[in-house]
C-alpha cells in the first residue's frame, strides 16, 4: 500500500470505532477552558489512569501543558448540545455558559450531570507527530446512574444499545 492509502484506509477504519464523547476541561478561574474528544482511554486500573490526545494547535493544549489537572467528563445522550459548543461554536468561558458546571475542589470545571467525571492529576506528557497524549491518574471520580452514552461514530452521533 501506498502512504495515502494507508493514511485513508486508516481514517475510514476510525470511523468505526465507536466511542462515547467526553468533553476535557481544565484550567483556572478565568482560564477554564475545554474541548469536545473521542481519543480518551483507560490506561490501567492500578493505579486508575487514563489518557487524552490532543491536538497541539488545540486552544486547550497550553492550558494542559502548564496545569496538573485535567477533567474527563463522560457525555450522555442529553449532552449532544455541549459537542458543537465545545467543538468550536463558542469559545474560552463561554463554552461553559451551557450545562451544568461546576468547580472541582481542584477549581478545574466539572459537569455536575455528565455520566462520570475524572479528575486526573497530569503523569506525563507524551509528543507524538501533531499531538501530545496526556496521561493521568485518577484522583476524583463522579459516577451518575443513568447509562446513557452519547456515541460518536461514522461521523455522526448513534445510540447504544442496552
Amino acid at each position: 500500500m501506498t502512504e495515502d492509502e494507508i493514511k485513508g484506509g486508516f481514517r475510514h477504519a476510525m470511523r468505526r470505532l465507536a466511542t462515547t464523547i467526553a468533553l476535557i476541561t481544565s484550567g483556572q478561574g478565568e482560564q477554564w477552558t475545554g474541548m469536545a474528544a473521542t481519543a480518551v482511554m483507560s490506561v490501567c486500573a492500578e493505579p486508575p489512569t487514563l489518557l487524552t490526545a490532543v491536538n497541539r494547535t488545540a486552544s486547550i493544549h497550553p492550558i494542559l501543558m502548564a496545569e496538573e489537572r485535567f477533567c474527563v467528563n463522560l457525555l450522555a445522550d442529553r449532552h449532544q448540545d455541549l459537542v458543537g459548543i465545545f467543538s468550536g461554536k463558542k469559545k474560552g468561558l463561554e463554552r461553559f455558559e451551557t450545562g451544568a458546571w461546576i468547580k472541582h475542589a481542584s477549581g478545574i470545571p466539572l459537569l455536575d450531570d455528565a455520566l462520570a467525571s475524572l479528575v486526573c492529576r497530569t503523569t506525563q506528557r507524551i509528543d507524538i507527530a501533531t499531538h501530545t497524549l496526556f496521561i493521568g491518574e485518577v484522583e476524583h471520580v463522579v459516577n451518575h446512574d443513568d447509562i446513557s452514552p452519547l456515541v460518536w461514530v461514522d461521523g455522526t452521533f448513534a445510540a447504544a444499545a442496552r
